[in-house]
């Protein structure tokens, strides 16, 4: 299931490998350094720190985005997808349904769950304050704690949906719209497959797979309203905290694999392809917007004027200007590809991706 990033962490570590037994044990510095410059997932601010995670579960840790140190302990070695922060602690989601916390802004690091039976990676986590919070991933898996992470209820989408509000005959026909479908692509992002394009014509099927799709993105927006973006262009919405949740159709049939709320309320959906779609009524309706961009935006944050910033593939780095609804796009399609973003108090970024960490 994870062969495009299973074969890019072989090769890198490969050559990482021969480094080393070139020139003995590299120093902590060194692996520092290394580790950077690898397949890094996510960044994100704790207190006066950044944290950036990636494969091979490398934890790194910065004061100013330029310096890099690798954390002192981590128990696991599974890719790790995203890291969150709230109350003082960290939490870092990944592959094998892992989950670790750290209580010292990153230094070390304790084991929370793991199952790598499952197969399922997770691919979003957020806390709400110190103690609750929930991770989410793929085939509709949905975690949820209140006692910080001691204990974690392990729950299915299916679960949880109460309503619908999507249009199955319109709903098949977007799917096979789209024919770009794979299964993980080299970030572990989780991407529409080839199963679904048959099963979007069985509405048998159809109507009950859709609460199975990998879940990409989380976002809260308060007083109870909570939305997560899917894989196939299918989406979820909650009015109660995350207690029961209604499905929806994005307007695009493909994957999206990242949220941005505005501070008017609006939501910016972004993902497959550089679809980037827009809603201010909570998803009741979609506006598909023109990015004028065609390869995959993968994070994206709100910059220090407030303007959502997007970053993908093609080293693509797109900004929204919600007062007119221009784009700004800058990208080299023969850059690397970002996959998450951060600015520091200064309005410079720090960017993660397959080529690590990088600072402008």
């Amino acid at each position: 299931m994870h062969r495009g990033l299973c074969s890019l962490a072989f090769a890198l570590f490969s050559l990482a490998g021969l480094a080393e037994a070139q020139n003995h044990e590299p120093r902590p510095a060194d692996k520092a350094r290394l580790a950077a410059q690898a397949l890094v997932l996510d960044v994100t601010r704790a207190g006066q720190r950044f944290i950036a995670v990636g494969e091979r579960g490398h934890v790194l840790r910065s004061s100013d985005g330029l310096s890099w140190e690798q954390a002192e302990f981590v128990p696991v070695q599974a890719t790790l997808t995203r890291v969150a922060f709230a109350g003082g602690r960290l939490w870092a989601v990944g592959h094998d349904s892992t989950i670790v916390h750290s209580r010292d802004l990153g230094r070390t690091w304790s084991l929370q769950h793991f199952e790598p039976e499952w197969e399922k990676p997770l691919l979003d986590v957020h806390f709400f304050n110190a103690n609750e919070g929930i991770a989410i991933g793929a085939y509709g898996l949905f975690m949820r704690t209140e006692d910080a992470g001691r204990n974690w209820e392990v729950l299915d989408m299916a679960d949880l949906v109460t309503s619908e509000a999507i249009d199955w005959e319109s709903a098949a026909f977007a799917a096979t719209e789209d024919d770009d479908f794979d299964e993980f692509d080299d970030f572990g992002f989780m991407d529409d497959d080839d199963d679904f394009y048959d099963a979007a014509m069985d509405f048998d099927r159809g109507c009950y797979e859709f609460m199975e799709c990998h879940l990409n993105a989380f976002l809260n927006l308060g007083n109870g309203r909570q939305m997560i973006a899917a894989e196939r262009g299918y989406g979820f919405r909650s009015t109660d905290g995350g207690e029961t949740w209604e499905s929806f159709r994005f307007p695009y049939g493909g994957s999206m694999f990242g949220l941005l709320g505005i501070g008017d309320g609006s939501i910016l959906a972004f993902g497959l392809r550089g679809h980037v779609q827009y809603s201010n009524n909570f998803g009741d309706t979609w506006e598909v917007l023109d990015s004028g961009l065609s390869s995959t935006l993968k994070g994206g944050t709100i910059d220090p004027n407030g303007r959502p910033f997007m970053v993908g593939s093609g080293a693509a780095r797109l900004r929204f200007n919600p007062t007119d609804g221009s784009f700004d796009l800058q990208e080299d399609r023969l850059g690397g590809a970002f996959v998450s973003v951060i600015f520091d108090d200064s309005g410079r970024k720090i960017l993660a991706g397959d080529r690590g960490l990088g600072y402008e």
